[in-house]
């Protein structure tokens, strides 16, 4: 059950919180650099948002769902501005 259930929870933020950002996962993996765009979100998003991963033609992803279109934007600039995922 608990894999359908992410599918199913993914679904959910899909359609509440419709603003996202993808982000590719680089083939030596995200987890550091997530510890970073987590704490940024944690300081800066002011709604709510979610994060999932998903494989998109088949490239490994992380959408980040957000509530609000202006965190999206914010979020989508700071990671530009940082270089964050190259």
């Amino acid at each position: 059950m608990g894999r359908y259930k992410s599918v199913l929870d993914a679904e959910q933020d899909a359609r509440e919180l419709p603003f996202t950002v993808d982000i590719p996962i680089p083939a030596d993996g995200i987890s550091r650099r997530m510890d970073k765009l987590t704490h940024w979100l944690s300081i800066h998003a002011k709604g709510y948002w979610a994060q999932h991963a998903k494989t998109v033609d088949g490239q490994h992803m992380v959408g980040f769902h957000f509530s609000s279109p202006w965190d999206a934007k914010n979020f989508e600039d700071w990671l530009k501005s940082e270089e964050m995922l190259k």
